[in-house]
């Protein structure tokens, strides 16, 4: 590929401040918008210089490279000085004119030294008003990127606490279900004792007194409570299938 720091690396053109404007990939590499745009699949961009994979950003667009077209304006700017037009500064940055014959008795090589130096000052200040304008987008960009990052640290807050709401319902629900085994255990020992003495009645007397006790724990053996709970499995599901 070209070392040529102007061009973008994949189609060599030339970088501009339109449709090929250099971006920044988060493995560090540069290319223009064009070629990235070609690049995209799927929600994600594999840099052709590293072959790492990159999901696009929120926004649809990787950040645009201020640092390489700042560099770039440099290096054009040491090849040839130009001023802009007087009308293009903004207001927000007063541009003195010269007091009228306040160079009248200079020499031409003087007059022509100060000219040149106004002219540097000039492109300096367009520079200057031009980044300001690169960095309120760039701000705008960060204000953007910093409420998706939020939305998401409070969606997954949301989460915690829905998570934490149906651990302390699995936490009941343990201790009731531990309760429930103590019953069971003790109701089974019951029906045993009840069949041993079932089996062997003492008298006729007896044997009602058998049957009355086994009949009420029958009763009791058909109000079993029902396991699980619908509750708690709907609570706990509920967090599980959570974004």
């Amino acid at each position: 590929m070209d070392d040529n720091v102007e061009d973008c690396p994949v189609c060599l053109i030339t970088f501009n401040e339109t449709f090929r404007r250099p971006r920044n990939l988060p493995c560090g590499h540069t290319h223009c918008t064009f070629c990235i745009n070609e690049l995209k699949e799927q929600g994600a961009v594999t840099c052709p210089t590293c072959r790492v994979s990159h999901a696009l950003p929120e926004a649809g667009q990787f950040p645009i490279s201020y640092i390489t077209e700042s560099f770039i304006r440099k290096m054009r700017g040491l090849a040839s000085v130009v001023p802009k037009p007087m009308k293009q500064l903004t207001a927000s940055a007063p541009v003195t004119q010269p007091a009228p014959g306040a160079t009248a008795g200079l020499s031409k090589k003087t007059r022509s030294l100060l000219q040149e130096q106004e002219a540097k000052i000039l492109a300096a200040i367009c520079s200057c008003q031009e980044e300001q304008s690169q960095l309120a987008d760039y701000l705008i960009t960060l204000g953007g990127w910093d409420g998706h990052q939020q939305q998401l640290e409070d969606e997954l807050q949301m989460l915690v606490d829905q998570s934490k709401g149906a651990r302390e319902t699995i936490r009941r629900e343990k201790c009731r279900v531990e309760g429930r085994q103590e019953e069971v255990r003790r109701r089974e020992e019951a029906l045993h004792a009840a069949l041993q003495a079932l089996r062997t009645p003492a008298t006729r007397h007896k044997v009602y007194e058998v049957i009355d006790n086994t009949d009420n724990l029958l009763e009791e053996e058909e109000r079993v409570t029902v396991f699980p709970d619908v509750h708690v499995v709907t609570t706990v599901n509920k967090v599980s299938v959570s974004p």
